[in-house]
């Protein structure tokens, strides 16, 4: 029966019991001695209770295993990797070039999003339970996206450089000049910051069935969504454009320079980056948002659930595939990456030979500034 309130409630011998507090009515075992005449007592007890409403969140193991696997390899191969080509970058003497000064804010971004990792591989493995501070949680979320946008706008900057470049009709714009490739970068770093200062400001962190949730705020994702997938749709347009306005440069040239083709070698990287890593993640980031906002409590999984979940991981992806992309585009980068592997050789202590001495690298190997890349 239902009560004048709307409330489930049931009758038993006499007593209303309201269900809907998932109460358990269990009948008192009889008294012996002296007691309560009454025999048929009842004991109400309150049942443990099923997850609240918006507390319960579909369990995914792809996303508990796969995601913190790849972002161990991601960790263990990018940072390292990221790290060797700051190091080549700046050994260069080339830093006043435009294109040498995107290609270390790229590299940066991969770093700071290398550095995120570890605060989000405990956070997979443990179920999705945050076991930090909301405070963490905050500055671990902003770094994320801060990085992971701010590397898809250096990836932009840097195709529309290396087109400036190659075209016939040579364009000498300001990005293309060092101040102001400069300026563009330190505008993109302040534009990121700027827009992850509201994940800053308010609490980002929830309880749920499963413990502690950090950045999973759907409300949250669906303000955000289609802005994401509107800025990747305009990097990603700017990209093509540059890949395809090269490929007609160097059609149109009997005998293009090597500068051409490792302009085009280049370009093709970010656009593989972009199509490989970046696109599956916004082609279903506000499908997937939608569902989360419509599907019932403790529903099991969706395939879009799945799909997203592959996403994230092909997303991390990204800062590891970079420094392969500057070996075979960069002229000189090679040689760069071995003068700087012998000067940290250097620097390193020797073992003392068999017979008690310490061995000399004066016959290193190593290559001079004349040598090509």
């Amino acid at each position: 029966m239902s009560s004048s309130h709307g409330l489930k409630t049931s009758s038993y011998r006499g007593f209303t019991v309201d269900t809907s507090l998932n109460l358990q009515v269990t009948r008192a075992p009889r008294c012996r001695g002296k007691c309560n005449p009454c025999h048929d007592l009842l004991e109400v007890t309150e049942a443990p209770l099923g997850p609240a409403r918006g507390e319960c969140e579909p369990s995914d193991p792809v996303q508990f295993v796969l995601v913190p696997l790849v972002y161990c390899l991601v960790l263990c191969v990018g940072l390292p990797g990221n790290l060797v080509a700051l190091l080549a970058f700046l050994q260069s003497g080339q830093v006043r070039k435009a294109i040498r000064i995107y290609l270390i804010n790229l590299t940066l971004a991969d770093i700071l999003f290398n550095l995120t990792l570890p605060l989000w591989i405990p956070y997979y493995l443990a179920g999705g339970h945050w076991a930090l501070s909301d405070a963490t949680c905050r500055l671990a979320g902003a770094a994320y996206y801060t990085a992971t946008y701010s590397a898809i706008t250096f990836m932009t900057l840097i195709s529309f450089d290396r087109y400036c470049t190659v075209r016939v009709a040579r364009l000498d714009l300001a990005l293309n000049r060092r101040h102001g490739a400069m300026a563009a970068c330190v505008l993109v770093w302040l534009l990121c910051l700027g827009c992850a200062i509201p994940s800053l400001a308010a609490p980002q962190t929830w309880p749920s069935s499963r413990g502690t949730k950090c950045f999973e705020q759907t409300a949250w994702h669906r303000n955000y969504a289609y802005a994401m997938v509107g800025f990747f749709a305009a990097s990603f347009l700017v990209v093509l454009g540059a890949y395809t306005s090269i490929m007609r440069s160097l059609s149109a040239t009997a005998s293009p320079g090597s500068h051409r083709r490792l302009a085009r070698a280049m370009v093709l990287g970010m656009l593989l980056v972009f199509v490989i890593c970046v696109a599956p993640y916004h082609l279903t980031l506000a499908p997937w948002v939608a569902g989360r906002m419509q599907s019932p409590d403790c529903s099991p999984p969706s395939t879009l659930d799945v799909l997203h979940t592959l996403s994230v991981a092909l997303l991390s992806l990204n800062s590891c595939i970079d420094p392969l992309i500057y070996c075979f585009s960069i002229k000189r980068f090679r040689a760069d990456l071995w003068r700087t592997a012998c000067k940290v050789v250097r620097c390193l202590p020797l073992p003392p030979s068999p017979a008690g001495r310490v061995e000399q690298d004066s016959d290193l190997p190593c290559l001079t500034s004349d040598t090509p890349g």
